[in-house]
C-alpha cells in the first residue's frame, strides 16, 4: 500500500527532533494525512485548482480516531501545513495545504502498520467492488501498461520553469475565476504518473453519474503521451463536442425523468425514451390492446442520485417539435462538431470575448450549458445569454430541466455517456474482439493501432443508434511528440508576450 509525500520532506528526522506528545500514534498514519493533500485533488478535478485542499473530517475520522491531533501536529509543532480554518457544517470541509517550502513533486513510501494497512486495504476493496462487473475494463490494467516517467518528469520540470517564469502562460479556470498555479498543476501531474509507473492502480466507478474512474482518467491528457500498452503506442477515440452531441438526444427524443422514492435510501432519478411515435402506440396498446409488440427505444438511465427534496415526477414530456428549425441549426452544428467553433466565432464577433484555446472554448460552452437559470443575469453570463439568442427553443429545454437542481442536466448527460461508453460500446469491443485493449475515458476510448478502426466503427454504429445522429470522432495518437509540440508553443508564446 503506497502513500505519497513530498520528496524534500524527511519525516523522520523532523519528528525525531520534535516527538509527538499524544498516543495513540503512528508515523503512518501522520504520513496518510499529508499523503491526502496531494491525492484528494488527484480523484477531483473540480478542486485542483483551489489553494486549499477540503478534508472531509468525518471521513478522515473513520480511518484515524484521532486525526484533530495529528494535524494539530502537523500544523502546530511539525509547521508542514497550514490551514484555511475554514469550515461550513455540511457544505464546505477545513482545507489544508503545504507551507511553500513543501509544495514540491511527491516520493512514495510504503504504509509499514499492519492494522493501519488492513484498513486502507478495506477502503481500496470497496472501490474494487464497485468495478468487479467491469473485468472487460479493468483487465487491461496490468504490467503491460507502462509510462516512460523519467521522460515525464524532465517534461514537467522544463514545463514548470517556463510558466514559472511568465505568468501570462498560466492555465486560467474561468469557472473559478483564477489561475492554475504551475506547482500545483506539476505535483498533481507527477503523482498520477508516479503512481501509474508503480502499477498503484486506482479504479472506481461512482455512484453519481457511473462515471469508470481510473490512473488514466486521473491523469493530464499532455503526460499520457507517455504511456503504453505492451510497447505499442495508443490512439483516442474522442466524441468531438461530446457534452452537445449527447444533448441532441434530449432535442430529438421524448423522455421521462422521474425520481425514485425509497425510503431510508437516497432519492434516485431515472430517464428513458422513446420514439415520438411509441408513446401514442404504447397509449393504444393500454386502451384496445390489439398490439402484441410496441418498438420502443432501449435506452434507459437509472438511478442518478440527487441532493434535495423536489419531486421531478414527469419533468419530462417537454413540448417539441421534431421539425423545429432551431433544433435542426443547433443538432446540425454539433453533429458535425463545428458547434464550438460557431460560438467561438459569436463571442468574439458579438461579445468581443477572445477565447485563447479550445480548452477556454470548452469552459465557455460549459457556463453556457451548465450553469444555473439564475447565473443568466449577471454581468459574466453574456456568453450564456448569447446562447439563449441564437438558440432560444434548445435553451429552454434545457432550462426546463435545471429549473429544480442546476447539476441536473450535465450528471443526466454523464449518466448517458457512461452508459454507452461502457455498457454498450467498450462491453461490445470485448465481446467482439477480445483481445483489443480499451480504455475508456469519459467520452473517449484509446486502443492500439491494431484495433483502432474497429472500434471507432463500433462508436460511430452505437451512438448513431442510440443518439440518433452519426459523431463526429476525432483520432489522437498518444506519443512524446506531443509532449515536444506543448513545450515548443509554451516557448513561442512566452517570445511573443516578451
Amino acid at each position: 500500500m503506497r502513500i505519497y509525500i513530498p520528496e524534500n520532506l524527511d519525516i523522520f528526522e523532523l519528528t525525531h527532533n520534535n516527538p509527538p506528545s499524544f498516543k495513540p500514534y503512528k508515523l503512518d498514519k501522520l504520513c496518510y494525512i499529508l499523503h491526502l493533500i496531494n491525492a484528494i485533488p488527484l480523484m477531483d478535478k473540480n478542486i485542483q485548482g483551489e489553494d486549499f485542499v477540503p478534508i472531509n473530517a468525518k471521513k478522515l475520522q473513520d480511518k484515524i480516531q484521532n486525526y484533530k491531533k495529528y494535524l494539530n501536529y502537523l500544523e502546530s509543532d511539525l509547521q508542514i501545513i497550514e490551514s484555511d480554518n475554514h469550515y461550513v457544517v455540511g457544505e464546505k470541509s477545513k482545507g489544508f495545504r503545504f507551507i511553500e517550502r513543501y509544495r514540491t513533486p511527491v516520493k512514495s513510501m510504503q504504509v509499514e502498520d499492519f492494522t493501519f494497512r488492513n484498513k486502507l486495504k478495506a477502503h481500496k476493496n470497496r472501490k474494487i467492488e464497485s468495478v468487479k462487473h467491469l473485468g472487460f475494463l479493468t483487465k487491461w490494467f496490468n504490467d503491460k501498461l507502462r509510462i516512460d516517467y523519467d521522460y515525464i518528469d524532465d517534461f514537467l520540470v522544463q514545463e514548470h520553469n517556463l510558466k514559472i517564469k511568465d505568468k501570462a502562460l498560466w492555465e486560467y479556470d474561468r469557472v473559478r475565476k483564477k489561475y492554475k498555479h504551475p506547482t500545483n498543476q506539476m505535483v498533481h501531474a507527477q503523482m498520477s504518473a508516479q503512481r501509474l509507473k508503480w502499477q498503484d492502480y486506482n479504479l472506481m466507478l461512482d455512484d453519481n453519474v457511473y462515471r469508470f474512474h481510473t490512473n488514466l482518467t486521473n491523469m493530464p491528457s499532455r503526460i499520457r503521451n507517455a504511456v503504453t500498452y505492451d510497447g505499442q503506442k495508443l490512439i483516442s477515440l474522442d466524441i468531438k463536442n461530446s457534452q452537445p452531441y449527447l444533448s441532441t438526444i434530449l432535442l430529438s427524443r421524448d423522455f421521462w425523468i422521474v425520481q425514485k422514492f425509497e425510503r431510508n435510501k437516497n432519492n434516485s432519478l431515472s430517464i428513458a425514451f422513446d420514439e415520438p411515435q411509441s408513446r401514442y402506440f404504447s397509449y393504444l396498446k393500454k386502451i384496445n390492446k390489439v398490439f402484441n409488440e410496441i418498438k420502443s427505444d432501449t435506452l434507459n438511465i437509472s438511478h442518478i442520485n440527487i441532493h434535495n427534496n423536489d419531486s421531478y415526477i414527469m419533468l419530462g414530456e417537454i413540448p417539441q417539435s421534431l421539425i423545429n428549425n432551431e433544433f435542426q441549426d443547433y443538432i446540425d452544428l454539433v453533429v458535425s462538431g463545428k458547434l464550438y467553433e460557431f460560438l467561438e466565432d459569436a463571442f468574439l464577433q458579438e461579445l468581443g470575448i477572445e477565447l485563447k484555446d479550445r480548452k477556454e472554448v470548452k469552459a465557455a460552452v460549459f457556463q453556457v450549458l451548465f450553469t444555473s437559470n439564475q447565473f443568466k443575469g449577471q454581468a459574466e453570463a453574456a456568453p450564456k445569454r448569447l446562447f439563449e439568442q441564437k438558440f432560444k427553443a434548445v435553451y429552454d429545454v434545457f432550462a426546463k430541466i435545471k429549473s429544480k437542481d442546476k447539476s441536473l442536466l450535465p450528471r443526466l448527460l454523464q449518466s448517458i455517456e457512461s452508459h454507452l461508453m461502457i455498457n454498450i460500446i467498450a462491453k461490445r469491443v470485448s465481446e467482439e474482439y477480445p483481445l483489443a485493449p480499451i480504455y475508456t475515458i469519459h467520452d473517449s476510448i484509446s486502443t492500439t493501432e491494431e484495433y483502432v478502426e474497429v472500434v471507432e466503427q463500433i462508436m460511430m454504429e452505437e451512438l448513431t443508434k442510440a443518439i440518433g445522429h452519426p459523431p463526429t470522432i476525432k483520432q489522437e495518437v498518444w506519443c512524446k511528440s506531443n509532449m515536444v509540440k506543448h513545450l515548443e508553443t509554451l516557448k513561442e508564446k512566452a517570445k511573443v508576450v516578451a
